[in-house]
């Protein structure tokens, strides 16, 4: 009955840590964390991005409180947008003074502003359709800019509705539209998309093969969460399969989207409780990570640690107990190592959750002790943080507090059961 509730607990913070299923937001790596004088901010230098923008952009990332993975990744979408938009921006053709003093502002990181203007030139102009599609367009990205997908969608969809063939409109569309798991809208435009980037991939595959990985993979995305996991399987493998193919001709650049469709295919068979093959995509993840970490340790030991962690967890699932030790183990090791050395840009978070994960395979094992020292350590991480922000991690506290007595405390369990 005790090892029951224990492997309910550590399977549910498992899927806790889990990582997400991947929507491919074609990111180029432009931003990396830097530490802010103020122990625990997490703030972010991006490639290209005007010291004025950067600026507004970390206070806004500052508000939402993400930790350090998050706002990295949240950065990294926020700079191409930025770039696609001051690339539209330049280009323009009509109205091109607006069209400047639009880029002026984006630089500055003035967006309301920018935003204003570009209104401005959606109201004035005549519908000449290539024109409006982009203004409108480019008015979306504005509000991703700002956080705002909701605002986007509208101006998603008129650019889309004007120019369906416009490969970035369909993919940017079905995007947003996934994101807010609006998947009866969102089916038609991936597959409108996807036919599109197909077609143009037989005169052009080096342009618009990457393009059709990223619309299957989202595409399989959208297939797993209707649960139609035949076709989720099917289109995964077929971005799976392109995903290598790139990747042997630019390794460097694909490969880490080789190890994130791996990773949606592990979490599909562990869905389909088919778990040696969910075990050899997680083993091959976890190859590619490692490599990638060898050149480039501060961007891929956090993944390195996440796969051992689902690895872990897989390993607990099928009572390869010695093996799910080792695996949690090595990814505390080395969420302990990024903390310590990076602690305003790591996750303290994630060692609290670690932790958790491995008391509950000591409690498991009859280990109190350690189990008990181990829920303990993640609680004093956990306090600690709900100090600064109590909303995102009052709830973590609670739940060490209640695995901590249910599992170490027999009065506890005794007045439970």
């Amino acid at each position: 009955m005790v090892l029951d509730t224990m492997l309910i607990l550590v399977l549910a913070l498992a899927a806790h840590q889990q990582a997400p299923v991947t929507i491919v937001q074609k990111t180029s790596g432009w931003c990396s964390p830097a530490i802010a004088n103020v122990v625990g901010n997490v703030t972010v230098n991006c490639i290209g991005v005007d010291p004025r923008a950067l600026k507004r952009l970390n206070e806004r990332l500052s508000a939402m409180k993400l930790d350090r993975d998050k706002a990295v990744q949240a950065a990294d979408e926020w700079t191409s947008r930025y770039k696609e938009l001051e690339t539209q921006l330049s280009q323009a053709g009509d109205d091109s003074a607006l069209s400047h003093q639009a880029e002026e502002y984006l630089h500055e990181g003035e967006l309301e502003k920018a935003g204003a203007i570009l209104d401005q030139i959606l109201g004035g102009e005549e519908k000449q359709i290539d024109r409006t599609a982009a203004n409108h367009y480019n008015r979306a990205l504005v509000f991703e800019l700002q956080f705002q997908p909701l605002d986007a969608l509208p101006h998603l969809a008129k650019a889309y509705g004007y120019r369906p063939e416009e490969v970035k409109y369909g993919l940017g569309y079905s995007r947003v539209l996934l994101e807010q798991n609006d998947f009866s809208r969102a089916e038609p435009v991936l597959l409108a998309t996807l036919d599109r980037v197909r077609t143009l991939a037989k005169t052009d595959p080096a342009a618009y093969q990457p393009d059709v990985a990223a619309t299957l993979n989202n595409l399989a995305v959208l297939y797993g969460d209707t649960q139609r996991l035949k076709e989720a399987e099917a289109a995964y493998q077929e971005a799976l399969d392109i995903g290598r193919q790139l990747a042997k001709d630019n390794p460097a650049a694909y490969r880490p989207d080789v190890a994130q469709t791996l990773n949606n295919f592990a979490i599909l068979y562990r869905q389909t409780q088919r778990l040696k093959e969910a075990e050899a995509a997680y083993q091959e993840v976890l190859d590619i990570y490692r490599q990638l970490a060898k050149d480039n340790p501060a961007a891929y030991q956090p993944d390195v640690a996440l796969t051992l962690n689902n690895f872990a967890a897989l390993y607990r699932q099928t009572q390869r107990l010695k093996e799910a030790e080792a695996a949690y183990q090595e990814a505390l090791d080395i969420r302990r190592q990024l903390a310590k050395a990076n602690p305003a840009a790591y996750q303290q978070p994630d060692v609290a959750l670690t932790l958790d994960n491995l008391a509950n395979l000591y409690g498991a094992t009859q280990r109190m002790k350690q189990a008990e020292a181990a829920y303990q350590e993640a609680l004093d991480i956990r306090r600690q943080l709900a100090k600064a922000n109590p909303a995102a991690y009052q709830p973590d506290v609670a739940a060490t507090l209640h695995n901590l007595g249910m599992n170490i405390d027999p009065r506890r369990h005794l007045a439970l059961a």
